[in-house]
């Protein structure tokens, strides 16, 4: 199964890549916990339900004029897969580039990402969040 998990979370990149954002929701469970370790001061560090997610994710592609995500590593965690993540875009207003890696913990049931965790420091930090070391 956590091979699978691989591959949802490469069709939820790949559809946020993409602009099409009801592909990267179509893969979160409706309940999912969303918590975002460097969150904005303007957004909440955690929010649940597919709703809030959306809010959250909403403020910050209308924040910057070409935000993506570049997954660069997926690690296969059993119950979970973690991502070693480069963030860039360039903010609509101010013209600053953002430029970060980081690395985010989803945890899956049945299928379905039910939380996940972003902003971890670094690959090492989040492995040992799901017990790897």
């Amino acid at each position: 199964m956590s091979q699978e998990n691989v591959e949802i979370l490469r069709r939820s990149n790949d559809a946020l890549r993409r602009g099409d954002l009801e592909g990267v929701y179509a893969e979160f469970d409706a309940e999912i916990e969303w918590c975002d370790l460097l969150h904005s001061p303007d957004s909440p560090e955690r929010v649940v339900g597919l709703d809030s997610l959306r809010e959250v994710l909403h403020q910050r592609l209308a924040a910057f004029d070409d935000f993506t995500a570049d997954v660069e590593e997926y690690i296969d965690a059993g119950d979970a897969v973690v991502t070693v993540t480069r963030w860039h875009g360039t903010g609509r207003e101010s013209g600053i580039n953002v430029d970060t890696y980081t690395a985010e913990v989803y945890e899956f049931a049945n299928g379905r990402v039910v939380r996940a965790t972003a902003g971890y420091p670094d690959k090492a930090t989040a492995l040992h969040a799901v017990g790897l070391e």
